[in-house]
C-alpha cells in the first residue's frame, strides 16, 4: 500500500480486498494489511475506519472482516446494526424490483434493472451491498407513456422534482425512489459521445439476460453491456462531484467472475469506440492495486495505465458520490480557460435543454445559468465560486490524463 495513505485508509482497503477477492490466499498476500498488528504504534484507529467505511457506504460489504476486529461494544453494535439495516433494505428493494418489472412486463413494457440488486448478484453476500433505490432502463422509448401510466396506476407517484434529463423519478408509498431511465447516462459535453450512446442504446433490446439474485430472477443487461453501463455510471459521477469506493467494489466483483471471449471483445469494442478505454484502464488498475481484482481476469484489456495512486486519492476524498465537501460540484476536462468555458456552456445546456438548442438565446441563458449557480451557492451555503472552480481545476488535472472521448482506434 502506498505510504501516502493513512493507516486507516490502508486498513479499510485491505479489508475490502479480502472481502471482494475470489482468491483469498495469494491475492490477499499482495495487499498490505495494517489491521491486527501487535505493535500499538502501528495500530489503526478502528473508530476512524468505521467512519470512513460508513462515508463510502461499504461497511456492510466488509462486515465479515469488521467483526474480526477488537472493536468496542458500541463499535460492534454499529457494524451489526448497519449490516442488518442494509440486508432489510435490500430485501425490500429486491422484491420491489421484481414487482415493478413484472407489472411493466405485463403491460408490454420491456425494462432491465440497472446497478443495484443485479450488480449485487456478483457479491459473495449480495444483500450486504448497499442499494438505495430502484433503477430501471426503458428499452423502447416509444413505450414511455405506457410505462408512466402503468406505474401511476400501480400506486407510484411521479416526483415533483425531476432533477435529471435521462430518467424520471417515481416515489413508492414507502418513500423508495424508482428511476425510470430513458438514456444510458445524462448527456456529456461531447456530441460524438452522446451520439454513440444513442447508437448503443438501440442494441440494448437484444442484450438482455435473467439475473438470479437470492433465487429471485430479474431482467438485466448481458455482461458486456452491464459493464459498459457501470463504467458510464462511474464516469457521470466522476465528472461531477466524484464517486467513492462502493462503485469500485462493484467493478472488482464483476470482473472477478469469469467472462467469455465474446463478452470481453464486446466490452473492449464499446469502450474503445467512444474514447473511454483509458478511463476503463484507470478504474481497472486501481481495483487491481488496492481492492483485490485479479489481474489474470482482465489481461484481455491490455491496460495502458500503471499509476493508480492519484485516482485512489481522489476516490477516497470523494466518499459516496462526492458528498465529502461542498466544493466538489464538477470536474473539468483540463485546466485551460477553454475548458472552463466548455463546462459552463455544458451546464447551461443541461439546465435549459430545450431553449439551449437555439444559439440566439445562449447569451441570456448563460446569464440565467450564472444567476442560478450563485443563488444556489448562497441558499445551500456552498463555498465561493472561486473555491469551487479551484477544486474543479485540481480534479481536472487527473481527468486530462484520461484522454476522455479521444477515439484512437474504432474496432469493428
Amino acid at each position: 500500500m502506498k505510504s501516502s495513505f493513512s493507516k486507516e485508509e490502508c486498513a479499510l482497503l485491505s479489508m475490502l480486498a479480502k472481502s471482494l477477492s475470489q482468491n483469498q490466499g495469494e491475492q490477499s498476500q499482495q495487499i498490505n494489511d495494517d489491521v491486527g498488528q501487535d505493535n500499538s504504534q502501528n495500530e489503526p484507529d478502528y473508530g476512524v475506519i468505521l467512519e470512513l467505511a460508513g462515508a463510502h457506504k461499504v461497511l456492510s460489504i466488509a462486515y465479515n472482516e469488521f467483526i474480526k476486529l477488537p472493536l468496542s461494544e458500541q463499535q460492534r453494535k454499529v457494524v451489526v446494526s448497519t449490516a442488518k439495516t442494509t440486508v432489510a433494505q435490500n430485501l425490500r428493494l429486491l422484491f420491489l424490483d421484481k414487482y415493478v418489472t413484472g407489472i411493466l412486463e405485463k403491460a408490454g413494457v420491456a425494462v432491465v434493472v440497472l446497478k443495484g440488486m443485479v450488480t449485487a448478484a456478483y457479491y459473495k453476500e449480495p444483500l450486504y451491498r448497499k442499494s438505495g433505490d430502484v433503477d430501471l432502463l426503458l428499452l423502447d422509448k416509444s413505450k414511455l407513456e405506457t410505462a408512466k401510466k402503468t406505474l401511476c396506476d400501480a400506486g407510484f407517484s411521479m416526483a415533483d422534482n425531476q432533477p435529471s434529463l435521462h430518467h424520471i423519478v417515481f416515489d413508492s408509498a414507502e418513500g423508495i425512489e424508482i428511476e425510470l431511465h430513458t438514456e444510458l447516462a445524462e448527456p456529456f459535453d461531447n456530441k460524438e459521445m452522446n451520439r454513440y450512446m444513442d447508437e448503443v442504446m438501440l442494441q440494448y433490446g437484444t442484450e438482455t439476460v435473467s439475473e438470479m439474485v437470492c433465487e429471485v430472477s430479474l431482467p438485466a443487461l448481458s455482461p458486456a453491456y452491464h459493464a459498459y453501463e457501470l463504467l458510464l455510471h462511474m464516469l457521470q459521477h466522476f465528472l461531477r462531484a466524484g464517486f467513492g469506493l462502493k462503485l469500485l467494489c462493484d467493478w472488482v466483483v464483476f470482473w472477478n467472475h469469469e467472462r467469455n471471449k465474446t463478452d470481453q471483445d464486446t466490452y473492449l469494442r464499446l469502450v474503445t469506440a467512444c474514447g473511454l478505454k483509458r478511463f476503463s484502464d484507470q478504474v481497472t488498475r486501481v481495483c487491481i492495486d488496492y481492492l483485490g481484482l485479479e489481474e489474470s481476469k482482465v489481461t484481455f484489456m491490455q491496460l495502458a495505465v500503471d499509476d493508480a495512486e492519484a485516482f485512489m486519492k481522489e476516490t477516497l476524498e470523494a466518499e459516496e458520490f462526492g458528498k465529502s465537501s461542498k466544493d466538489r460540484m464538477v470536474a473539468l476536462r483540463g485546466g485551460k480557460l477553454s475548458d472552463y468555458v466548455r463546462e459552463f456552456h455544458h451546464q447551461m445546456r443541461l439546465n435549459y435543454p430545450g431553449a439551449g438548442k437555439c444559439f440566439l438565446l445562449w447569451p441570456v441563458l448563460w446569464i440565467m445559468t450564472l444567476v442560478r449557480f450563485l443563488r444556489n451557492n448562497r441558499k445551500l451555503k456552498r463555498p465561493s465560486a472561486k473555491e469551487i472552480l479551484k477544486k474543479a481545476g485540481e480534479r481536472g488535472r487527473i481527468i486530462e490524463n484520461l484522454e476522455l472521448f479521444q477515439v484512437k482506434n474504432n474496432p469493428k
